[in-house]
């Protein structure tokens, strides 16, 4: 379930699968003992049904960490939308916090 970015991340020459269109979560660790959230991050795009993933973005946080009161914000105010599957609302939730914040580029949930 990736992130479709309004605007694509460019790598020139470096990639022949460039632009990317895309930012995926690629893994997550929720640490609820400690009130932490790590999340990974990987700029690809979907070609045939399949992920396809770049070459890390340096200019990127591929790596993230949610905790303090944004991680209770998080998991204290994400709810499911009408028919919406509590997994998908947990990755819509942390795709717009990552969108919110500006980690990531604008976009939607694909």
């Amino acid at each position: 379930m990736p992130w479709t970015l309004t605007a694509p991340i460019t790598v020139g020459d470096l990639d022949a699968n460039g632009p990317y269109t895309q930012v995926k979560i690629v893994h997550q660790n929720h640490d609820s003992v400690n009130g932490k959230i790590t999340l990974f991050l990987e700029y690809g795009k979907t070609a045939q049904d399949a992920w396809v993933p770049g070459i890390p973005v340096k200019s990127k946080e591929l790596v993230v960490s949610i905790e303090g009161a944004d991680y209770v914000s998080l998991v204290t105010g994400s709810e499911p939308e009408v028919n919406e599957k509590t997994y998908d609302a947990v990755k819509r939730g942390l795709y717009e916090y990552l969108a919110d914040k500006s980690i990531i580029g604008a976009g939607v949930l694909t």
